[in-house]
């Protein structure tokens, strides 16, 4: 698995924990139309990025963007790597999800040397 596979991963994986936290405490959905405004106050401006995520969280459903947080398509892919959510999860949380995907890559650079290749 490439690196960019593994941040994809535990990408997929951080936002499918936002997601549940979304569904179960509703005054969290204000948080990333505040990240939003605090970025655009601080830079002058939005980058693209940020201006499509305003869109959608202007636009769609909790549903439509839920979906989006934890869909595998390419599109979802690409708005995970400029998500808005951060500071929905607490660090313990996110220390959590990084730990397992740091676990999982030691675990296979482990079994690579016990089957005689190279670390």
């Amino acid at each position: 698995m490439s690196m960019q596979q593994r941040s994809d991963e535990r990408s997929i994986a951080l936002h499918r924990e936002i997601a549940s936290k979304l569904r179960t405490y509703s005054r969290l959905w204000d948080i990333p139309k505040r990240n939003i405004a605090k970025w655009k106050t601080r830079r002058g401006r939005l980058t693209p990025a940020m201006r499509e995520w305003d869109r959608i969280l202007d636009t769609n459903t909790k549903e439509q963007i839920l979906f989006i947080l934890e869909s595998d398509s390419e599109q979802s892919v690409r708005l995970r790597s400029s998500s808005p959510f951060t500071g929905i999860l607490n660090d313990i949380e996110r220390k959590s999800i990084f730990d397992s995907y740091n676990i999982k890559r030691y675990r296979k650079a482990y079994m690579r040397h016990e089957k005689g290749y190279a670390l």
